[in-house]
């Protein structure tokens, strides 16, 4: 209570029932806990407060919103970690024959699938072809990204786009609502036709956040957004360059940003040197090469990456975060960067502060 007095920040009660399956309040619980929260509510009372009831494998959770006057249950409660744990109140329908090929994943996988809310920052090469794999998974509400409209130069790599979308100036967007509802009519699509920046909140609503961007700087605010508010971010990317009179090379990476775990500055990735370059560059740059077989190599990877995290189908929670890929040679590996890290936790992205920033007069 001291320290949600001196944050303002909302807290729960958590304790533990040790059984498998739904927990659920108990006659105690019910009679001792609301007023523990009230109890809380009145030292942050701007901030939502509650409790939460673990079981093995499952949880139970309830929230008091400021303004109203009722207990809350949330539709969905996750634990980020690797992997993820996640609960939501829908019951869970009967298998659809179109995913048995892929039951293998878990056998509450495709509920999984059906309600974990995915976001896409940017839907050019390597965002489209995540797009039309999270249709054909099964994967149900996709929030998307972006404000460009196509253009002939976006013909050479962009998933579904066609010859007459660029004399119609059509939005990226569109043409992802058109591929996946293609695949999955049942899907839930936001579009979002401007930078996730004007709408932080729609952002703050994913479980999980692909990020297909083109600059340094881009790319630390999305993970810096998201780490805020606990959201895994899987970034991928890729670059052709030459060195002398040598082939031209393409290289890639494919990083999952897990909070509490490395970020993309622990691994090297991201560095001042790098953005203050890239700033002093800004406006004179010209286009960079793209082609479509990398973007859908990264893209692939970066679904498999989000796949385990959700179902652990593979029961490896070691499995690399920071990929590389060589695409002159087809080979993907740990990078090594891996190796040289000090430490497994993130100091640029302290657990304590996350949450909605808090003005606190001094």
């Amino acid at each position: 209570m001291q320290r949600s007095l001196e944050k303002q920040g909302g807290c729960f009660h958590v304790h533990f029932h040790n059984h498998r399956g739904q927990p659920g309040p108990s006659r105690t619980d019910n009679n001792s806990l609301p007023s523990v929260v009230e109890s809380l509510g009145n030292i942050a009372p701007n901030q939502a407060n509650g409790f939460l009831i673990l079981s093995q494998n499952s949880f139970y959770a309830s929230i008091k919103i400021p303004g109203e006057k009722e207990f809350l249950q949330p539709e969905a409660v996750s634990v980020v970690g690797k992997p993820m744990m996640l609960s939501f109140t829908s019951k869970e329908k009967l298998k659809n024959r179109m995913y048995d090929r892929q039951s293998f994943l878990g056998e509450s996988s495709q509920f999984l699938f059906e309600n974990i809310r995915v976001g896409i920052i940017g839907y050019g090469g390597g965002g489209s072809h995540i797009g039309q794999q999270l249709a054909y998974i099964g994967v149900r509400n996709v929030v998307i990204f972006d404000d460009d409209k196509v253009e002939d130069t976006n013909l050479n790599r962009l998933v579904g786009a066609w010859f007459s979308d660029v004399k119609n100036a059509v939005l990226k967007t569109a043409v992802a609502e058109r591929v996946i509802r293609g695949i999955l009519p049942t899907a839930n699509i936001i579009r979002v036709n401007s930078r996730w920046q004007d709408n932080p909140d729609v952002l703050q609503s994913c479980d999980v956040v692909f990020g297909n961007v083109d600059s340094y700087a881009e790319r630390q605010q999305a993970e810096a957004e998201c780490r805020r508010y606990i959201i895994p971010y899987i970034d991928i990317g890729m670059d052709v360059y030459q060195i002398d009179n040598d082939p031209h090379a393409i290289a890639g990476q494919v990083i999952l940003s897990l909070p509490g775990s490395p970020c993309m500055s622990c691994y090297g990735f991201l560095t001042e040197k790098k953005l203050a370059q890239e700033a002093a560059k800004y406006g004179k740059v010209g286009g960079r090469p793209q082609v479509v077989w990398p973007n859908g190599v990264l893209a692939s990877t970066a679904v498999g990456l989000f796949v385990n995290l959700v179902t652990n189908w593979t029961q490896d929670n070691e499995t690399p975060d920071y990929l590389s890929y060589n695409g002159n040679t087809g080979m993907i590996q740990q990078h090594v960067r891996v190796q040289y890290l000090s430490s497994k936790d993130c100091l640029h992205f302290p657990l304590d502060q996350v949450g909605t920033p808090v003005f606190v007069k001094l």
